[in-house]
């Protein structure tokens, strides 16, 4: 079955740039699009979070141009393209490829080249490289994720590096939180409001939580997550 998904093209402001998305809009219509698909391409939706962490991104101190950098869960690819935008070598993952046909075509309405895009399981994780920041928008909703997350953070995490994952105040952060706390992790958090992206709530904001974690102590043996699938 060929996929057609309902995009609709929206701006979307971030720091000084205004940037181009198509978005899925209608859930129902993406869910209606998306056959007998067994995961659902929630990728394709825009969520706050991205844009909230694009904000982050834009707003840091210094800036973040010649870093590379490695995005979790790419969906829409927002969060990357903003990074790219201002000077950063920028690698976007997901386990869909829809979702990475989705962050080219963001990058190309935003005349942003040579981003690399590659698949990427969290659970069956090929990458070795070091990032000096890595970045992911409404990835920690699985618990059943986080193990495998925290086991890619300390094999592609560069030394001094930074983590930033944006969320909109799901259950599971706090569990996250305290996960990276046990790992080792220096934990930061801040909030933005971001504007609700649903059309139906025009005005209303989302608290999004930026988390940014460091490492606090050296790294544990890739051993000790027993936990991670391989």
């Amino acid at each position: 079955m060929v996929e057609t998904f309902p995009f609709t093209r929206r701006a979307i402001e971030i720091g000084s740039r205004t940037y181009i998305v198509d978005v899925v809009d209608d859930q129902d219509a993406l869910l209606a699009a998306s056959g007998d698909r067994v995961i659902f391409p929630f990728g394709l939706m825009l969520w706050e979070s991205a844009v909230g962490l694009g904000e982050e991104l834009a707003s840091r101190t210094p800036p973040i141009a010649g870093k590379t950098v490695l995005e979790l869960g790419a969906g829409l690819g927002l969060s990357g393209v903003v990074a790219a935008a201002l000077g950063a070598h920028v690698t976007q993952t997901d386990h869909d490829l829809s979702a990475l046909a989705a962050c080219i075509k963001t990058a190309s309405l935003n005349n942003i080249p040579a981003i690399r895009c590659v698949p990427g399981d969290w659970h069956a994780w090929r990458d070795m490289s070091h990032y000096d920041l890595i970045i992911g928008a409404d990835i920690a909703y699985d618990t059943d994720d986080h193990e495998a997350l925290f086991v890619l953070f300390q094999r592609n995490l560069a030394p001094g590096g930074t983590i930033l994952l944006a969320d909109p105040g799901r259950e599971n952060q706090a569990l996250l939180l305290k996960r990276a706390e046990a790992h080792g992790w220096r934990v930061h958090r801040t909030q933005r409001p971001v504007a609700d992206l649903k059309p139906a709530r025009p005005g209303a904001a989302i608290a999004v939580t930026i988390m940014e974690l460091t490492q606090a102590r050296p790294a544990m043996a890739q051993g000790s997550f027993s936990n991670v699938r391989r």
